[in-house]
């Protein structure tokens, strides 16, 4: 009889001490994983416009082009914590196919360009989209000289500069290495091409070669001086800010930063932001990009010592929009409004998780935040309009965007 009641007893211990283990180990796991699974579901905020029926997807074999027809914009994700600056007001927002790129045209609407050649100009105040003419191949770039009377497009396989008034071409380059970025000089005398390996000049009446540097790294992306001397040449996510000058073909050296991930320089020349960002180690041994700052400078040159000195100027504000389970933005894209008052800012999620953007504008003498918006997932670029008043952005994702959406920037 003591022997059974002995039994008893220790199996009742045993299964007091199973369900002690259960309890903590679920406790575990709804610590670990139910915080994300039972966290609110974004539901849009009332507003008048209304969500666009779904487009069919495209195939390989159809023709994608600037939709004619304006629709209702997909409306915004929610704003998660309050951060510095008031919501930026959405003016309108297009559905397109298969836009690859685009830029502002002399007349003030937005030319677009599909993946096929097709191109569309959008006007940015009513909305209509109307069907232009059709590149020779795949469009990946387009840029407008700074006095409009010429573009550049870019292909897979070459540049060509188009002279409007003439209606002609005025050169063709055939590329001879992967290019990563087109862009006029500011005085619009030159037509720069920044590869992975090659940082050139054209002039833009002949096509003749002014200058061709052998570079460090690629030049994903670069700004050049508005006496057109001194060229800043970044490299995604590289520390160094190489310093070239177009006259005498001489690299000056480097500016020191953590990586970088956007760069803009004012319309006098005499200030440069830059995003920086810094990789911080994630779980199993991943590292991800934290951002560091965003920091006016301002630039002194020496052209007899050949130095370009920097100051800190002032900070930007920023606070990373950490999320459960997510990495911070990372600002891919920044821009000084033609008059220099005001700095915007292109943000976009890495990582897996919520792919939603944002889009910042900060008053450059303050450094503060006057504006700020949620974007939807993967915005890819983004384009000043209206001499600084407007900012369109592409949305997409994939090899194309799928919308265009114009936001009205706030005044300081």
């Amino acid at each position: 009889m003591r022997g059974r009641t002995v039994l008893i007893g220790g199996l009742m211990l045993a299964l007091g001490a199973l369900c002690a283990c259960a309890v903590l180990g679920g406790g575990f796991l709804a610590y670990r994983f139910l915080p994300p699974l039972l966290a609110a579901t974004p539901t849009p905020t009332a507003s008048a416009i209304r969500t666009p029926t779904a487009r069919p997807p495209v195939s390989s074999t159809s023709t994608p082009r600037p939709t004619a027809t304006a629709a209702p914009p997909s409306p915004s994700p929610p704003t998660p914590s309050p951060l510095p600056g008031p919501t930026m007001l959405l003016r309108i927002a297009i559905p397109v196919e298969g836009v690859v790129a685009m830029a502002p045209a002399p007349d003030g609407r937005l030319a677009l360009f599909a993946r096929n050649g097709q191109s569309g100009f959008l006007d940015v105040r009513t909305g209509e989209l109307r069907e232009g003419p059709t590149a020779p191949e795949a469009v990946e770039e387009l840029v407008f000289s700074p006095d409009g009377r010429a573009f550049a497009l870019r292909t897979a396989s070459e540049i060509r500069l188009w002279d409007i008034p003439g209606a002609r071409t005025r050169f063709t380059l055939a590329l001879e290495e992967q290019v990563r970025r087109i862009a006029f000089s500011p005085q619009g005398t030159l037509l720069l091409v920044g590869g992975a390996d090659t940082l050139s000049g054209y002039f833009v009446e002949t096509g003749r070669r002014a200058f061709a540097f052998d570079l460090y790294d690629a030049a994903d992306q670069f700004v050049m001086t508005p006496d057109e001397r001194l060229i800043f040449q970044m490299t995604e996510r590289a520390s160094d800010l190489e310093v070239w000058d177009a006259r005498t073909g001489e690299w000056w050296g480097s500016l020191e930063f953590e990586p970088l991930t956007a760069i803009a320089l004012s319309p006098d020349g005499r200030l440069l932001v830059a995003a920086e960002n810094e990789m911080r180690p994630m779980e199993e041994g991943y590292e991800a990009p934290f951002p560091a700052r965003i920091a006016l400078w301002a630039i002194t040159i020496r052209p007899e010592q050949q130095e370009v000195e920097r100051r800190l100027a002032q900070e930007l504000d920023l606070v990373p929009e950490l999320e459960y389970g997510k990495f911070p933005l990372p600002l891919k894209a920044l821009a000084f409004t033609p008059d220099g008052r005001r700095i915007i800012g292109l943000a976009d999620w890495v990582g897996e998780g919520d792919m939603s953007g944002r889009l910042y504008v900060w008053d450059a003498a303050s450094g503060r935040m006057i504006g700020r918006a949620v974007l939807p997932p993967r915005p890819w670029k983004m384009a000043l309009m209206e001499e600084g008043r407007s900012v369109a952005v592409l949305i997409g994702g994939g090899f194309f965007a799928t919308e265009v959406r114009i936001y009205e920037l706030p005044e300081r």
